[in-house]
């Protein structure tokens, strides 16, 4: 059986809602990491391009081959995002993420710290 891993950076990190459509695939979590790249705020989700100076926090996991495929399916791939292999600044694991190009991010908020789940928090925070 092939697994394939893979760094999520935004809706799909643990406890955040679409976690659940990738735990039934899940074979292990691998921990954090850092990418090279921007993070864009798209409102429901955040979007990745790997054209532009920055560090994108998330966390590495490996799936089965049917949970690629799935998650081929959520990220409208490729259409919507791109699948491309990249490398953690930190740990040298290397596996898919899925991103897209920088001009489709133009306009778009820019997530300063990377970090979507601390991003949101903070906009809850700010919210109150």
């Amino acid at each position: 059986m092939a697994f394939h891993t893979i760094f999520v950076y935004g809706t799909l990190r643990k406890d955040q809602p679409n976690r659940p459509v990738v735990e039934p695939y899940l074979v292990s979590e691998l921990g954090l990491g850092q990418i090279h790249g921007a993070m864009y705020d798209w409102g429901f989700c955040p979007a990745v391009t790997l054209e532009e100076d920055g560090i994108v926090v998330g966390e590495w996991i490996k799936v089965t081959e049917e949970g690629l495929a799935r998650l081929d399916r959520l990220e409208s791939y490729p259409t919507l995002y791109d699948r491309v292999v990249v490398e953690d600044l930190v740990n040298g694991i290397r596996g898919w993420v899925y991103c897209v190009p920088k001009e489709r991010v133009k306009g778009d908020p820019r997530v300063e710290s990377g970090d979507w789940v601390a991003y949101q928090a903070n906009r809850l925070v700010a919210r109150r």
